[in-house]
């Protein structure tokens, strides 16, 4: 049997039967030569263009045909109903190291008692150094982040910002507080700091006469933003979630002015502490007009002192903008506010999320700068995996030891080397200066800013069976396998890039995970730098290395996958100083400012007594839930 040559098959294949032509001229003949040639070339072309057509075709479903249509996909719990809607490739950040460079000294600034802070005595913190060991934490180290090991009294801890002012013994400089306004003294240091900062870094206009929070269809401003479109500002939002009707207590109003006085003020400006207020079940439209806005804040029940410097929300803002995201309440979406607020107010590189209930028992302003120096120094490479465990002294030595052993575990590898990939995530980080984690020497990142600081470790959820919100996603095609992680409570630092994509994905692609696996998933699937500064948490029993054992199960040692505890079952954290569900802060805070605790509980031990009064170490406490 005579068997056709590929081609001349592939010919025959798509050759069309016509039939016989009638006898021509010798003229005809010429012309039909050159109308044959003619046609020979363009039912090549078009032989060679279907050929082609039919390849792609083929080849499109031979790489899909495991896909099925939005009707036939699995029901899972928060699968989305349609598939994402496609958006153009980002532009992606190079893996160059960036070092950022030092700001210029800081200047001076005018304090509440109208003196320079720091040459105003009556103004200054009081610590001092104890003749004694200092307390080693449960978990975390105060000499890896640089702490000072010191202590305060409540008084010289917030004696400047009004503790005690009510009694005779109070030796400072009184302040009429409601004269003060602390939006204006954040402004004046930031002018008087303004050579220091790149020209993009701007002052926050006064809330009271100026906002720019508007629903999304009456916006002026993009709907989406990108990192690139802006340039650094070396400036730092820190955000402090309250909310309307809340009652404000002594100790709030000290906090308050504690981290504006700290933060922004001692630093030079390089921090604006902002308050965004939840204008929970108020019927009036707050973005209306001035004067409506003016009388939601009258209805926030906002101090006086802090009015200048609170940004007013409300669920319909967040409907406006997120209308396919069902959720808005704190537990699943806190950091859709936070979103908004990057997109209106991009004059910060970066967000700090705190809590009305958070305290500092040490400089609040040191004590972020140096969970942010920490972070900046740390490298990228593994940053994700030393997450996952807790750095026990007792448990492993010092923070070296600790990295050692994660790097040991994984034999100079990573888990997570570069952007994270998912279907439905274009990563905007950079890819890795080399292919294999192992051919890098923990160089990548150093010096450079972290784009996600979490306060506490981290969970994979795939794991986390007892996560009540492990269910809860939406948008993405693996459903309940999609990979993501969690680190609780919601206290964490965001870059603008990283606020900037979330809020891309649930405006465009209606992705959702719950607040405290949004911002790590999102780092993580975009290649962006993550850090945890495991910072000193103390434990309400010294020296229990039974309690100690069971958090730390064996840390990275024992780890067969090198993310966390193969179990990650632990006790429950009513006893930490820092934890979501603990009750020990407010016991540590009460008899530190002499308050008669309830009968049978005893006196925190990391509080020292001497000459009368009561000593606290440097830490963070939370939550801390109202005690009269």
């Amino acid at each position: 049997m005579h068997k056709t040559s590929p081609q001349k098959g592939w010919k025959v294949l798509f050759r069309t039967t016509q039939p016989a032509p009638p006898p021509l001229s010798v003229g005809h003949a010429n012309m039909s030569r050159h109308l044959l040639a003619w046609n020979r070339l363009r039912r090549l072309f078009h032989n060679r263009l279907t050929l082609i057509s039919a390849f792609i075709v083929c080849s499109v479903w031979l790489l899909t045909s495991d896909l099925r249509s939005p009707a036939e996909w699995p029901s899972l719990p928060g699968l989305a109903p349609n598939p994402p809607t496609p958006i153009p490739p980002p532009k992606r950040m190079s893996n160059a190291n960036y070092t950022v460079p030092p700001l210029g000294e800081r200047v001076l600034c005018v304090g509440p008692r109208g003196h320079l802070l720091t040459k105003s005595p009556d103004d200054d913190l009081k610590e001092i150094e104890l003749e004694m060991p200092y307390p080693t934490p449960f978990t975390g180290s105060y000499e890896a982040l640089g702490i000072d090991l010191t202590f305060m009294s409540a008084d010289g801890r917030y004696g400047p910002y009004g503790f005690g002012a009510e009694k005779d013994s109070y030796t400072r400089q009184r302040v009429d507080w409601d004269r003060v306004d602390w939006a204006r003294l954040q402004n004046d240091c930031f002018e008087r700091n303004a050579h220091r900062f790149p020209p993009t870094a701007k002052k926050l206009e006064n809330t009271l006469a100026s906002y720019r929070f508007s629903f999304r269809n009456l916006s002026q401003i993009p709907e989406v933003r990108h990192w690139h479109e802006f340039r650094s500002t070396r400036r730092t939002a820190v955000v402090v979630r309250v909310w309307r009707g809340y009652e404000y207590m002594p100790e709030d109003m000290f906090y308050l002015r504690s981290l504006v006085a700290e933060a922004a003020l001692k630093t030079g400006g390089e921090y604006q502490v902002i308050l965004l207020v939840d204008m929970k079940d108020y019927e009036g439209n707050i973005f209306g007009s001035s004067e409506e806005y003016l009388q939601g804040l009258k209805s926030a029940g906002i101090p006086p002192e802090f009015q200048s410097m609170a940004l007013l929300w409300d669920d319909r803002l967040l409907s406006s903008w997120y209308p396919d995201i069902e959720e808005h309440r704190t537990m699943w979406q806190v950091y859709q506010p936070m979103q908004l607020l990057a997109l209106h107010y991009p004059e910060y590189d970066h967000f700090w999320q705190v809590e009305l209930d958070m305290r500092f028992t040490g400089d609040a302003g040191r004590y972020l700068d140096r969970l942010t120096s920490f972070a900046r120094n740390e490298p990228r490479k593994q940053a994700f995996e030393r997450s996952t465990f807790m750095h026990m002294q007792q448990m492993i030595g010092d923070y070296d030891e600790f990295f050692n052993e994660v790097d040991k575990v994984h034999n100079g590898s990573a888990v997570i080397w570069g952007p994270l990939r998912i279907p439905e995530i274009q990563p905007i980080g950079p890819d890795p200066p080399t292919r294999f984690a192992k051919d890098e020497h923990f160089k990548w990142g150093v010096g450079e800013e972290a784009d996600v600081i979490v306060t506490s470790f981290c969970n994979n959820v795939l794991n986390a069976h007892q996560w009540v919100f492990q269910g809860w996603l939406g948008g993405f095609s693996a459903g309940l396998k999609t990979p993501r992680f969690f680190c609780p409570p919601a206290i964490m630092r965001t870059s603008r890039a990283l606020l900037f994509v979330i809020h891309e994905a649930q405006i465009r692609q209606h992705l959702r995970v719950p607040s405290e696996a949004t911002p790590p998933s999102f780092a993580l699937w975009h290649g962006l730098k993550f850090s945890f500064p495991q910072h000193p948490v103390f434990w309400h029993e010294r020296d229990d290395f039974a309690t100690q054992e069971k958090w730390w199960k064996g840390g990275p040692a024992k780890s067969s996958t090198g993310i966390g505890p193969d179990d990650i079952g632990h006790p429950r954290g009513y006893g930490l100083t820092f934890w979501w569900e603990t009750d020990w802060p407010r016991q540590i805070y009460n008899a530190w400012q002499g308050r008669r605790l309830d009968d049978g509980v005893p006196r925190p031990w990391i509080l020292q007594d001497r000459d009368g009064q009561i000593y606290a170490p440097s830490m963070l406490l939370h939550p801390m839930k109202h005690s009269r």
